[in-house]
């Protein structure tokens, strides 16, 4: 496969908006690698899994903080709402 110019991880992991999509990947490391080279049509060398592989785990973290601040917000909307 001829090498294609990969893109910023970061950014192609802020397209997935669903927690379990993103969890389900990193889950399933072998399958999401295999999934990207097709649709990069290029080969993924070890250093190219490493910086994509960072960037999920940062926009899974990114999630269940944005999960949790959100959670935290209806909390506090109920709380004021029954005082």
């Amino acid at each position: 496969m001829q090498k294609n110019s990969l893109p910023d991880w970061e950014k192609y992991w802020a397209n997935f908006k669903d927690l379990r999509v993103l969890r389900s990947k990193s889950a399933n490391l072998d399958e999401t690698l295999q999934l990207i080279e097709k649709e990069f049509a290029t080969k993924l060398l070890s250093g190219d899994h490493l910086m994509l592989l960072d960037a999920l785990d940062n926009r899974i973290e990114e999630m269940e903080r944005l999960e949790k601040a959100q959670k935290g917000a209806v909390q506090a909307e109920l709380f004021e709402s029954v005082g």
